[in-house]
């Protein structure tokens, strides 16, 4: 070919230039050929991928949605575990924008409020469909929803996950019952617990309750001394509702239009993303018992004081912690929740050196002979902030850690320059005698 290009060594491959050139000679200078359904979003796109996709209009074909249409028990399970649903894909690292907001019922709890219900809704005569199990069974479990995700949404900002990296905090301006306490969202799920008669609703809430709602809490609190038997309860209350799934709704049913994958697109939102297809329920809730068990490794791992032991445990259970855990590492200069930086540095000297850090300090400064102080508080400072910065370093993506790593070879070599010159300041040893 001319100007140098080589068609490729493959049969297939085909030379189309001569095409190109005989169908561009009709077109006028500067002239555009467009696909069939090319727009202009799309020309945008190819330059910006987040670009606004402006005026879309929703899908009209679907009913209108009523929040206070009489559900049958039947419905409001299949409801509550479609919330589930939601919630876990957001752990799994969806926006929530694209999972949990577009649950319309999280729009509509000032409608469903028992408080404010019209009198008409209460006096229903269709017993099997009794306003109760919209307005206080299925709100309790939205507000339980609302609250985890808030919990988490408050553990996950402490910094240790990167915001428009990892995970985006874009709220939409939709309010996560922030407002509400926890004891406040536990009464109301005891009042739904006494309100219902059903097995199957008493499970779901109970999961909600006394796990998630408590277990979130627990962890944003750091009581994990509680982790355990709310472990245990969630997992009875688990398997109960995998015992008892409730039927797929009918196609009249009302229960399928509580959640809209295109209500997204009338709020605020700081980047448009597109509908995701929900897993199915079985998988939804196998990532909820894999949830659980990773609280429970945490509790165990909690309790152990070795740093060596956390790093080598790093590659088995630290890159699968969620993220809404890692602050029981570090956090605000406390490791594990209970130890100083002094800790961090105790560990290395024990299982470096086989010395006790305050014995080391004791023979530094019974020998140390330079003319300023010695540098004790940057030493175990650097030490400190070296070993935690590792272990944490093992949650990142492999590209992160590569980086970490190769950054923190110049921390390493500091702290060896630091102990070096430190070595040529001590005063020589003969004998068990410090001349």
């Amino acid at each position: 070919m001319e100007d140098g290009y080589q068609v490729l060594d493959n049969d297939n491959y085909e030379d189309v230039t001569v095409l190109f050139e005989q169908t561009s000679r009709d077109m006028e200078p500067d002239a555009l050929l467009f696909d069939k359904d090319f727009s202009l979003h799309d020309a945008m796109a190819a330059f910006e991928p987040r670009s606004d996709s402006g005026l879309a209009l929703l899908d009209d074909s679907r009913p209108p949605f009523d929040p206070l249409v009489p559900l049958l028990p039947d419905e409001v399970c299949w409801i509550i575990d479609r919330a589930y649903s939601c919630e876990m894909a957001w752990h799994g690292g969806y926006t929530l924008s694209q999972t949990v907001i577009w649950f319309l019922y999280v729009h509509a709890l000032p409608d469903i409020d028992p408080d404010t219900i019209s009198r008409s809704h209460h006096h229903d005569p269709d017993r099997t469909r009794p306003v109760e199990l919209v307005s206080v069974v299925l709100g309790a479990s939205v507000l339980g929803l609302l609250k985890c995700c808030d919990l988490v949404w408050r553990e996950l900002v402490k910094g240790n996950v990167y915001d428009c990296e990892d995970w985006q905090s874009d709220k939409c301006d939709v309010p996560m019952s922030e407002a509400y306490p926890v004891s406040r969202i536990l009464d109301i799920l005891d009042e739904a617990l006494r309100s219902t008669w059903r097995t199957a609703l008493s499970h779901r809430l109970v999961l909600r309750k006394a796990t998630l709602v408590e277990l979130f809490s627990a962890l944003l609190s750091k009581d994990y001394f509680r982790f355990r038997p709310l472990i245990e309860t969630a997992r009875v209350m688990l398997q109960h509702v995998r015992a008892s799934p409730p039927p797929p709704p009918r196609p009249c049913s009302p229960a399928p239009r509580a959640s809209d994958p295109q209500f997204p697109r009338v709020l605020v939102s700081a980047i448009p993303l597109h509908p995701i297809q929900l897993p199915e329920q079985s998988k939804v809730w196998d990532t909820l018992a894999g949830l659980l068990d990773s609280l429970e490794q945490l509790s165990i791992l909690i309790e152990i004081p070795d740093l060596s032991t956390w790093d080598v445990g790093a590659y088995l259970f630290l890159s699968r912690l969620p993220p809404q855990c890692r602050s029981a590492i570090y956090e605000n200069g406390i490791i594990l929740n209970k130890y100083l930086q002094k800790h961090a540095v105790d560990c290395f000297l024990m299982e470096a050196l086989q010395i006790p850090y305050d014995s080391f300090i004791s023979s530094f400064q019974t020998r140390w002979v330079g003319p300023d102080s010695l540098p004790l508080r940057h030493i175990e400072r650097t030490i400190a902030e070296l070993l935690v910065c590792r272990i944490k370093s093992h949650w990142y993506n492999p590209p992160r850690r590569r980086r970490y790593c190769m950054k923190s070879l110049f921390g390493w070599h500091e702290l060896y320059a630091t102990l070096t010159d430190v070595q040529k300041h001590l005063a020589p040893v003969v004998s068990g005698v410090v001349r």
